[in-house]
């Protein structure tokens, strides 16, 4: 079957795009060829004066490239022939005599956005489900098809760059905002809204030739010719008979391009800045990618194509890339529900807490569609929840992503409450209180008590155990624990745990509700940390023994940063909460202490001693007038054997940290806490930032080879302590030679 559908109608060509067998359109060999046949055919019909481009999909325009396309680059030269082949024929089309429009609904990622950066206006709809990005440095790519080009000339640099580096999906009115788009259309009128467009500039033939010539002097320059001539283009609502639309792009090019290479460099010199300080030059695809823009200002369009072209190729070669393209992969099998039951309908959610997690919990469901009842102490408590939901919407009504009547509209969903009996009829009660077990038991006594007797009792927890939430419950079947990762609102990570009693029903219905909270899912087994909590504390633990040892607080967070953490144990210490990694820490105690390993106490005497964190600026750093500037707190140095320091040399800081969190994943797998090493790798990714690039704890063994691993810790052991014996799964891997992930 085909995948493109061809039709001709008062002289106006309609692309549909559909992909057969899927729910979402994919760049492929298939189409590519397809596409081909599309443009030849349109360049020899004189009868066509315009194109509409469209997908039949609900929810997909081109949803980017088919993942195992990449994967399958095999020789040298697979990466550069196929950008090359796409550079040619959007660059084809982006020439077409005639006005080409892009009619989008639904996701228009990477190649999808690249075909829209191709055509001469673009409408979309203003339904949430249309979002558009070039994620291809989440998977250590530069785009391939004229992103790195195209976008910079139509929007401005400033603003293409942060898209292109953070590979950010923006909403449709996002885009609007920014200029992505010229119009928004509600999705019942796009096919139409777009015939009407097409009708008014295919009338218009000696403007379509005038815009068209311009295009090509504003977006070939090579090397930077006077543009000072586009001055006067004229805004295509002001021609007689044709609404706001197509080339009004040049006007931008021109006013971005006509200082010249020099009127960019602060553009180019905040990217350089942040990127050093972000990448610390682990991963080459973001410094590619402002290589391809810049070459392409400084060169013209076609040598820029050429040359994103060949930055392609050599990114897609990278051991980066091929892990991050794995990562992909892995993240995308977190949004299926692992469960093979079918799940209980849910469209109305009780959350009991209103502090950080409990609002961030309401905040995040309404927002999917979800009404909210949320339950505290007195309605002044409750109204906490309404705040941080309000603020999350307001943010997204500044950025043009929400309209002030829908952020309103959201919020009625949300009830606020002061008593139990509300919850009497709610499918699914999500507890957020604090992490004292005697409270939780109080809470969940309560609450059953009006629950109907098939709902659903979700703890949010971090490191106690489910079945011991769950020893006083008249219906221990129906507990389940949700660990959300703070803040609720950004981590993308649902650790949904399973207890000794709990049914299959209640998981299914637990994944799938935090799948349509946008969430990704784990499913663990029942132990104190479960599984993220239980690796993230071994790596906490060794920074505060190295800082118990001398090194510095600073040196610590580089070091972990160095090897591509986000942010450094202690850092993440101070954000948790003193108080909450204390807690923690006891909860895990016994787990390590039966393996002879040792936690230090320092963090104890912290809590006792009012150090909290973050939440209250007296922490491992002090916060500068709370506006987020962190200075290193000396006085903390008390605690761990005084101000002096020692220098302990970074890579021995990075090995220990890295280390001690790879071996107790290993522990995990072995102790069936998870059930394979796929779900390792996408918890440590997600819950606790472990880096992508090196592709989680089970790739990276892998990667650098189970002996060497092995020998590393054994190295440890002997210098360190008994809290470095490898796990005996390792030891197995080394004696049969198996990786945990076959090639």
């Amino acid at each position: 079957m085909s995948i493109l559908n061809l039709t001709v109608e008062d002289r106006i060509a309609v692309l549909a795009i559909n992909q057969p067998g899927s729910t979402t359109n994919r760049i492929s060999k298939a189409l590519m060829t397809e596409f081909k046949t599309f443009l030849d055919e349109v360049e020899e019909n004189d009868a066509i004066e315009a194109v509409i481009l469209y997908s039949t999909k609900p929810e997909s325009f081109i949803a980017g490239a088919d993942i195992r396309l990449f994967l399958g680059f095999s020789e040298p030269g697979d990466a550069l022939d196929f950008s090359r082949e796409g550079n040619l024929l959007l660059t084809r089309l982006s020439e077409l005599p005639v006005p080409v429009i892009a009619a989008i609904h639904g996701a228009a990622h990477g190649g999808g956005l690249e075909v829209a950066l191709a055509c001469h206006h673009r409408i979309a709809t203003d339904h949430p489900s249309t979002r558009l990005s070039l994620p291809e440095v989440t998977l250590g790519l530069c785009p391939a098809a004229g992103g790195s080009q195209r976008l910079p000339a139509l929007i401005g640099i400033p603003k293409a760059l942060p898209l292109m580096l953070s590979g950010r999906a923006v909403t449709s009115r996002e885009a609007k905002k920014l200029g992505l788009v010229d119009e928004l259309v509600p999705a019942s009128g796009l096919l139409q809204a777009a015939k009407v467009m097409a009708a008014k500039l295919a009338g218009h033939t000696s403007t379509r030739e005038r815009l068209f010539d311009l295009a090509k002097k504003a977006t070939n320059l090579a090397p930077l010719p006077d543009l000072s001539g586009l001055s006067g283009l004229p805004v295509v609502s002001e021609l007689p008979g044709v609404a706001k639309a197509p080339f009004t792009l040049l006007g931008k090019a021109a006013r971005t391009l006509r200082g010249g290479v020099a009127a960019m460099q602060p553009a180019f010199l905040q990217a350089d800045r942040e990127l050093k300080v972000q990448t610390r030059g682990l991963q080459p695809a973001p410094e590619a990618i402002v290589e391809c823009v810049k070459y392409g200002v400084k060169h013209g369009l076609k040598a820029g194509l050429e040359f994103e072209s060949r930055k392609f190729e050599e990114l897609a070669g990278t051991p980066e890339s091929r892990q991050l393209l794995q990562a992909f992969l892995a993240r995308h099998s977190a949004r299926r529900n692992p469960s093979r039951k079918k799940p209980r309908p849910v469209d109305r959610i009780g959350v009991l807490g209103t502090g950080f997690m409990g609002s961030g919990i309401a905040s995040i469901s309404l927002r999917r569609g979800f009404s909210v009842t949320v339950r505290d102490r007195d309605y002044t408590s409750a109204g906490r929840a309404k705040q941080a939901a309000w603020k999350d919407l307001q943010s997204q009504v500044e950025r043009g992503a929400l309209l002030p009547f829908e952020r309103d509209r959201i919020l009625s969903d949300l009830l606020l409450t002061d008593r139990y009996a509300d919850f009497a009829r709610l499918p699914l009660i999500i507890e957020a209180v604090v992490e004292d077990i005697s409270v939780k038991h109080a809470v969940l006594q309560e609450v059953e008590s009006v629950m109907p007797d098939d709902a659903i009792f979700a703890t949010n927890t971090s490191a106690i155990p489910i079945s011991e939430i769950a020893r006083p419950a008249r219906r221990p079947g129906r507990v389940i624990g949700m660990h959300y990762f703070s803040p609720a609102q950004k981590m993308p990570l649902v650790e949904i745990i399973r207890g000794k009693d709990t049914e299959e029903d209640v998981v299914a219905t637990a994944c799938d509700v935090a799948i349509r909270q946008g969430k990704h899912v784990i499913v663990v087994g029942d132990a104190p940390g479960f599984y993220v909590t239980r690796i993230v504390v071994p790596m906490i633990n060794e920074a505060m023994l190295l800082i118990a040892e001398g090194a510095d607080i600073r040196i610590v967070d580089t070091a972990a940063r160095n090897f591509g953490f986000p942010v450094g144990p202690v850092t993440l210490v101070d954000e948790v909460g003193i108080d909450v990694v204390s807690h923690v820490f006891e909860e895990m105690n016994p787990v390590f202490k039966k393996r002879g390993g040792r936690f230090s106490q320092a963090i104890h005497r912290l809590h006792e001693n009012g150090y909290a964190g973050r939440k209250n600026y007296r922490g491992f750093y002090n916060y500068d007038n709370r506006r987020n500037r962190r200075l290193v707190n000396d006085e903390i140095y008390t605690f761990f054997g005084g101000k002096k320091r020692r220098d302990v040399p970074q890579d021995e800081i990075t090995e220990r940290l890295t280390l001690a969190t790879v071996n107790e994943a290993l522990h995990c797998l072995q102790d069936g806490i998870i059930s394979q090493p796929r779900t390792g790798d996408i918890g440590a990714m997600l819950g606790m930032g472990f880096p992508a690039f090196r592709g989680g704890p089970f790739r990276w063994v892998d990667e650098i080879g189970a002996k060497e691993v092995w020998d590393r810790l054994q190295y440890r052991q002997n210098l360190n302590g008994v809290r470095f014996k490898p796990a005996g799964i390792l030891g197995d891997q080394v004696k049969s030679g198996k990786l945990f992930y076959s090639k």
